[in-house]
């Protein structure tokens, strides 16, 4: 490795010639100088020659963060996760770690963990959950995790930023009294199916979306959940693998569920004999007059104007799963089947987001380890 030292004034500096640039194949030189005497100019050079030899030397990345993570996320990370997951965390990079991102157009190898820690703040002052500024930290650990790996800087700062403990916003579940006037409001309506198997399956609103007839077998009464309906903007409805591996599942459904369910597969016979070559058929349990996918967020609008007219407690679609849940586990239904036919990972996860509904009536546990050590005593006392 060519290296020389030249004197400016009272001053020496070394200069060293480093590989050529990969991309442009250009001459590159690391300069650095104000060394009081030739002899201290001359060790600091050689201690940077062999980190350089060995690969500890990195040159500080010059790229500003705002070019580095639209680069990251397009060309590296969406092309690596679902289409939907792509699209909503695409607009968390734009919105959060762009546009209102304070260190956006500082250079890579300027940020520090204050920095981050700065974002976090900014984003709890606006009131954004602890959950989704958690998300936002996922995202920078993997970018700057990246950023590593491609020699851009030495360390991730965002591994010692500090983001916000997660704090569980209060579950918004309704009552029987509620669920009924709901039912009741949407007697008659086209959507009333989709609301009723949230109800009683706990299913989300994708995975009810994306429920084909081959999916369904009335002879067992088993809904068989295999994938997940979406809208990606730019691309349409798309159809995708459930939220996790335990989200394929088998879920157990009684009589009127399945009868339910049959009074929906004779109205789209109905279409299909009506509309004849205009139905489109895609084997959907759920679709409009002329057999294409629901639109999910109409599903939502419906939803809003039901609430209103039936006068009960606003929830979002994703309640209706929470109150599913609520009820079952409210009448001591083991968790363990909870956890299935939510299709959770584990009944870890169910504990996690359900334990403060599960029955806490312990009176009777004293009662009960007496006797057991009593019945094993060996001799009296």
């Amino acid at each position: 490795m060519d290296g020389h030292i030249y004197q400016r004034r009272k001053t020496f500096t070394y200069v060293v010639d480093l590989p050529k640039d990969p991309v442009t194949g250009k001459r590159r030189q690391k300069t650095k100088g104000r060394f009081k005497t030739e002899k201290e100019a001359r060790r600091a050079m050689r201690k940077f020659i062999v980190q350089l030899e060995e690969g500890e030397y990195l040159e500080p990345s010059k790229e500003l963060f705002s070019e580095f993570i639209l680069n990251w996320f397009n060309e590296h990370y969406s092309k690596r996760i679902k289409a939907t997951t792509a699209e909503s965390r695409r607009y968390t990079v734009k919105k959060h770690l762009i546009e209102g991102n304070p260190f956006a157009n500082n250079t890579l190898d300027t940020i520090t963990a204050h920095d981050i820690d700065s974002l976090y703040n900014t984003k709890l002052d606006a009131e954004y959950s602890t959950s989704y500024i958690r998300k936002i930290h996922q995202l920078l650990t993997k970018a700057f995790d990246q950023a590593v790996k491609w020699n851009k800087i030495k360390e991730n700062p965002a591994k010692k930023a500090d983001p916000p403990c997660i704090k569980r916003e209060e579950m918004r579940i309704w009552s029987f009294e509620h669920i009924h006037r709901f039912l009741d409001e949407s007697t008659g309506e086209r959507t009333f199916p989709i609301f009723y198997l949230a109800l009683y399956t706990g299913m989300r609103r994708g995975e009810i979306l994306g429920l084909m007839w081959k999916d369904i077998d009335f002879d067992k009464k088993v809904i068989h959940v295999k994938r997940t309906l979406s809208f990606v903007p730019k691309k349409g409805y798309i159809f995708t693998s459930p939220k996790t591996a335990r989200s394929k599942r088998q879920i157990p459904v009684s009589n009127e569920v399945i009868q339910v369910l049959q009074q929906v597969q004779q109205t789209q016979r109905e279409w299909k004999k009506r509309l004849q070559d205009a139905y489109e058929d895609n084997d959907l349990v759920f679709c409009t007059e002329l057999g294409k996918p629901q639109d999910p967020q109409n599903i939502l609008r419906v939803m809003r104007r039901l609430i209103e007219g039936a006068g009960v407690t606003r929830i979002r679609f994703h309640d209706l799963r929470h109150t599913h849940a609520s009820i079952l586990l409210n009448n001591n239904v083991d968790i363990v089947k909870v956890s299935a036919r939510l299709g959770h990972a584990n009944p870890r996860v169910t504990l996690e987001i359900y334990a403060h509904l599960l029955p806490n009536n312990q009176s009777e546990v004293p009662e009960v380890f007496e006797d057991l050590m009593k019945r094993n005593l060996k001799e009296p006392r």
